[in-house]
């Protein structure tokens, strides 16, 4: 098992944190039970240690002897869980209850400073055993020689014991359970990562067939389900970049074919003089093609590289549609369409940059020929509303359906290809988006199959 997968971090992180927390415990729960347990002893040790003085007072002021005491004690608290010793007021020991009467050592000192009226308590090991041990004098005791009493209590080890081997039996026997938990925890955590990143592997070297499996609704079954957006995405961008480059090549190849054969046809004498003019206006106008194309493809580019920079000015917003109109006569005239303006009388003025409005009207007027039946019009309109510039081009063409509307500014994409008479590169209307966007200008489309196609922009 490697440190280096997530299966082996999480089950080392697991095994750390379980040998931390179950130590921890271990010895904050033996200390606090040892603190309570010897609280609870010493409190019963000084009862039971009143309660021998009681009944020895008891027992003298009944007449009792001090055999007949003695014996009434051992039978009555001299157990095998405690033990008495009773000393003389010069600390000489007397008898012992308990111990099976066995004497048990003690410091003189102890003795003394019973003698003296203190309370003693002190913990020592006493055959093997961790023992507890109190001193205290007896007052008022008549005629009695005893002065002092000394109970020992052998129950503080064996508490101890009575809960901690339990305890550590416990644990002994919780820890591999919480292993073999920690495993196939682990495995099943790191088992749909390790399938996430053969799916990455395979959509990095564009294979997108196969999708992640996703068996959860947690943060790792999001994380499958966005491979799987991520993978559709790509194979989606990466369909519409073959496309784009078939595209691009056939509207290059074209015009490029085109002048070719012209040069050759000039060159070689074929075409009369009197004809010459004409297929140099059609070189013009595959070069002028040609030159759009790639003018777009500069433009996308520099989109790309945040390289696209804006000049904004004032200008006249309504001859700036007059002159892009008259720049695209030869196109309309070329496809049968008519192109009116509508507008106020007085001219109207905005803040933009020029060049990219002009671009942004050329590729809506450009979109709505392509799309528009020959002996159609196309209406340009231009007006103020709000303070500010509100521009719409109308075509009467095919119209685009809600798919195509919802994917109409996406990089390379272009409608039904069944239903476009022009194949297109599909970044045009990318461009025009990323323009007005540059111009925090809006833009919405109104469209319906078979009637046509209304594109407005408002500009400050």
């Amino acid at each position: 098992m490697s440190t280096k997968t997530i299966f082996g971090k999480l089950f080392l992180s697991f095994l750390l944190i379980t040998f931390v927390s179950f130590g921890l415990s271990t010895l904050l729960s033996s200390t606090f039970f040892k603190s309570n347990l010897r609280s609870f002893i010493r409190d019963g040790s000084e009862m039971m240690q009143g309660r021998v003085v009681d009944h020895i007072k008891f027992g003298y002021s009944k007449g009792w002897s001090r055999e007949t005491v003695i014996d009434s004690l051992q039978w009555g608290v001299g157990g095998p869980e405690r033990a008495y010793q009773f000393y003389d007021r010069n600390g000489r020991l007397l008898y012992t209850v308990g111990n099976h009467g066995k004497p048990i050592p003690v410091d003189g000192k102890l003795v003394e400073e019973a003698l003296a009226g203190y309370r003693v308590q002190e913990e020592t090991v006493v055959n093997d055993r961790q023992t507890l041990f109190t001193a205290r004098s007896i007052k008022d005791a008549g005629n009695l020689e005893e002065k002092v009493i000394i109970s020992f209590s052998f129950e503080f080890d064996r508490d101890v014991n009575r809960f901690f081997r339990p305890f550590m039996l416990s644990v002994f026997i919780t820890i591999p359970v919480a292993v073999a938990i920690y495993f196939v925890l682990g495995r099943r955590l790191s088992r749909p990562l390790k399938e996430m990143t053969h799916r990455a592997l395979m959509y990095a070297k564009g294979d997108f067939s196969r999708k992640v499996e996703v068996r959860t609704k947690d943060e790792i079954g999001q994380l499958g389900e966005s491979l799987n957006y991520m993978a559709a995405e790509l194979a989606s961008l990466e369909s519409a970049r073959r496309e784009f480059l078939a595209n691009v090549s056939h509207d290059l190849r074209a015009p490029l074919t085109s002048i070719n054969g012209f040069l050759t046809a000039l060159m070689d004498g074929a075409i009369p003089p009197d004809r010459e003019k004409h297929y140099l206006e059609m070189m013009k106008e595959s070069s002028d093609r040609m030159m759009k194309l790639v003018g777009d493809l500069l433009d996308m580019a520099r989109i790309e590289a945040g390289q696209f920079s804006l000049e904004k000015v004032r200008f006249n917003m309504t001859e700036q549609i007059r002159k892009t109109i008259a720049r695209m006569e030869p196109q309309f005239v070329q496809h049968h369409i008519t192109v009116g303006l509508d507008g106020p009388e007085e001219d109207l003025y905005t803040v933009a940059d020029p060049d990219r409005i002009d671009q942004v009207l050329a590729n809506l007027l450009q979109n709505a020929v392509f799309y528009s039946p020959a002996g159609s019009e196309v209406r340009v309109s231009v007006k103020q509303q709000d303070g500010r510039t509100e521009i719409s081009v109308c075509d009467h063409g095919i119209g685009m359906t809600q798919k195509e509307l919802e994917h109409i500014w996406d990089r390379f994409y272009k409608g039904d290809k069944a239903r476009s008479r022009k194949l297109g590169t599909g970044i045009g209307l990318s461009i025009v988006k990323h323009i007005l966007d540059r111009h925090h200008a809006s833009i919405r489309i109104e469209s319906e199959v078979g009637r046509g196609t209304s594109f407005t922009f408002t500009l400050p």
